[in-house]
């Protein structure tokens, strides 16, 4: 990863339909030189495009964050099962209390309640959950970089300050 590697990202993260002729002549390179770059990242699995929609401008007023805790052993198999419902939009497994930690949208509170005792409840291993009704958002990013921090001369910062 080089630094026309990190503007490509950074340029496509800024506008995902940044023209690639805006990227080359920022970059003072060629259309395909940028095209074959591009190319690369989405093959190695760095970059990908994609849509995003808005739950909100869809009817979906009830995101939550729900926590599980898992019978030991078992979260794999559990967290396959909750990664299939469509409601779901992020689920990673995490150390401490609970073991999976979920986002979801649903239209409102009685489709949340649907969602957590009709479905979670009866995957096989879920032990017990707790929903936070998310009552404002402060941040959503796609954003996210490496980079970001990063010192002219390239150099990653890795302070706290």
């Amino acid at each position: 990863m080089d630094e026309l590697d990190r503007l490509i990202l950074q340029t496509l993260q800024e506008d995902g339909r940044a023209p690639f002729t805006d990227i080359a002549k920022k970059a003072g390179v060629s259309e395909t030189t940028i095209r074959s770059r591009y190319r690369h990242l989405v093959r190695q699995g760095i970059i990908r495009t994609v849509g995003i929609v808005d739950p909100y401008a869809l009817g979906f007023q009830a995101p939550a964050l729900i926590a599980i805790a898992v019978e030991p052993g078992l979260v794999d198999q559990v967290a396959r099962q909750v990664a299939a419902l469509p409601e779901v939009s992020y689920l990673v497994m995490t150390l401490g209390a609970w073991d999976l930690m979920v986002e979801v949208f649903c239209r409102d509170l009685l489709h949340l309640s649907d969602l957590i005792l009709g479905h979670i409840h009866k995957i096989p291993g879920v032990r017990t959950t707790e929903a936070l009704m998310v009552a404002r958002s402060y941040k959503l990013s796609y954003r996210w970089s490496p980079y970001a921090g990063q010192e002219e001369e390239g150099e990653v910062n890795s302070s706290r300050e």
